[in-house]
């Protein structure tokens, strides 16, 4: 079982507040049984709670409760060295 707790930001582009998530979303655990699943169902949560790539935060995503990866607002699944500038696209 993968699971993803989608990390979000005012994005200051749009008169929002930085420091804390855009007014009216709604912070919830995604769970999916592939990684397929889990980026449709993270895509219909972004665009349900008006979600963009200057919201996004890479939330980590687990598999059975071990970290895998951080994904990026496109789906993509990166390593643990995203944040460093030398992250690697990963395939679960």
């Amino acid at each position: 079982m993968l699971e993803i707790k989608p990390i979000v930001f005012g994005n200051p582009d749009h008169g929002q507040d930085p420091n804390k998530p855009p007014y009216g979303v709604k912070p919830r655990t995604i769970s999916a049984k592939d990684i397929s699943d889990l980026r449709k169902k993270v895509r219909l949560w972004q665009t349900d709670n008006c979600v963009g790539g200057g919201n996004w935060g890479s939330p980590a995503v687990y598999k059975d409760g071990k970290l895998v990866g951080y994904m990026s607002y496109n789906g993509k699944l990166w390593d643990k060295n995203v944040f460093n500038g030398l992250g690697q696209e990963i395939a679960l």
